[in-house]
């Protein structure tokens, strides 16, 4: 009896140790089975699920991370152009190639049952990347860099592209940031945009004065309009008075004069033969043009 109940108690203790694990395939991920023949052939979607049961050697579940991926590798760059170095990041959106999850379980050792999407582009994109992109960008100079970032971003991804097919790593989106210029080209970028900056201040002030100038040209040729009215005028009332005073009108005016100068308290004598002097003649017109131009307005 007492037999018996030790060999039931190694029995249950048997059949509790050979109980298989819970596992789980997270989402983004797939995972294989681990034995201790290797892999099995079939792929894991993300699910829930035991293990067979084991009493010797337990099955695993290894996982690999599907998900896309984003990165970034930094860049200290000697410019042969230039002869000077540069600074500058290349940041990407990558993938797991589909067609390659095989050969990523196969080639690349889990760590904690796990294959780390790191791992994976540590050992098959870095080393690719990094080369294209020093052999791409020391092809130019910091200034068509400056001038054509998108360009040669397009540039980058398309060679990055090609060098990684057949690789485990697909690339999505790639492109330079962070670009850091030499002081010296900077502090050349900034003296440039000053005298950018004043020279648009000029081209302001000018403006600003070819107005005024305008302006005053504008107001000048008002004033010889005025003026030339005027003087228009003038001469119509000279004109006109050319015209009506003749040698008999003026005599007759000659004789006006007298009869008032005749009438009036502060009298003069005029001999007769004075009448023809130029200082009379004079002021029977003085008094004649006075006389025109009430009869003007």
């Amino acid at each position: 009896m007492r037999f018996i109940s030790k060999l039931m108690v190694v029995l249950a203790a048997l059949v509790l140790s050979a109980c298989a694990d819970r596992v789980e395939v997270p989402p983004a991920h797939v995972g294989k089975i681990l034995t201790k023949n290797g892999y099995k052939p079939e792929t894991v979607p993300p699910s829930k699920f035991r293990l067979d049961m084991c009493l010797y050697y337990c099955d695993k579940l290894v996982t690999l991370a599907i998900a896309d991926f984003g990165h970034r590798e930094q860049f200290k760059l000697f410019m042969p152009k230039d002869q000077l170095n540069m600074s500058f990041d290349v940041r990407m959106t990558g993938a797991i190639n589909g067609e390659m999850i095989d050969n990523i379980f196969d080639r690349i050792p889990p760590s904690n049952s796990n294959i780390s999407v790191s791992h994976v582009y540590n050992t098959y994109a870095q080393p690719v990347i990094r080369d294209v992109v020093r052999r791409v960008v020391a092809k130019y100079s910091i200034n068509e860099i400056a001038s054509s970032r998108e360009a040669l971003s397009q540039e980058l991804f398309a060679e990055v592209d090609v060098a990684l097919r057949g690789t485990p790593i697909v690339v999505k989106r790639l492109g330079l940031a962070d670009v850091q210029f030499p002081k010296v080209v900077t502090e050349a970028k900034e003296r440039a945009a000053e005298r950018r900056e004043l020279i648009e201040q000029e081209k302001a002030q000018f403006e600003i004065q070819k107005i005024q100038m305008e302006r005053d040209l504008e107001r000048e040729k008002m004033n010889r309009a005025i003026a030339r009215e005027k003087a228009m005028g003038q001469k119509e009332v000279n004109d006109l008075l050319a015209k009506s005073v003749t040698d008999k009108y003026l005599a007759y005016r000659t004789l006006e004069v007298l009869d008032r100068m005749a009438e009036s308290e502060n009298k003069v004598f005029v001999p007769v033969e004075a009448l023809g002097t130029i200082g009379l003649q004079q002021a029977v017109f003085g008094s004649e043009i006075k006389h025109v131009a009430k009869k003007s307005r």
